[in-house]
């Protein structure tokens, strides 16, 4: 459960990543949060944290994951159809950008934070945006 990691001060990718090389990943729960101790917020994907988003659905096309998503999200004051049809969007918006994603092998390695930045940006805005017409 994403937002759990949240609220336990885990860093989400990483913990994916460590149970993804043990094989132990079935499923996850997808959800995001303001990372209160014990404050559940059950807000959409990648909504408060769309780099965090983007690091957990790499970590999870790393390790092949072949499991289930499931959405832990409190829709009290939307539709919850609809909300639900957002989250399934914005999953596959994620992992199309998670599969684009180059360079990383060396932005690591150089410890390159404006590299890092630079690559979610491209991942999550450049490459999602409508192409113009000419």
């Amino acid at each position: 459960d994403v937002g759990h990691m949240l609220m336990a001060g885990e860093n989400p990718g990483q913990s994916v990543a460590m149970v993804g090389r043990a094989k132990r990943l079935f499923g996850i729960q997808l959800n995001d949060g303001y990372t209160r101790l014990a404050a559940e917020d059950g807000l959409m994907f990648g909504s408060v944290h769309p780099s965090m988003a983007l690091e957990v659905l790499y970590q999870l096309k790393q390790n092949n994951f072949k499991g289930h998503f499931y959405f832990d999200t409190f829709p009290q004051r939307t539709d919850p159809v609809r909300e639900a049809e957002y989250n399934i969007q914005r999953l596959k918006r994620f992992w199309k950008a998670a599969t684009e994603i180059k360079d990383i092998q060396k932005i690591t390695s150089e410890h390159d934070a404006i590299g890092a930045l630079q690559l979610v940006d491209r991942a999550l805005y450049t490459s999602q945006q409508p192409k113009q017409k000419q």
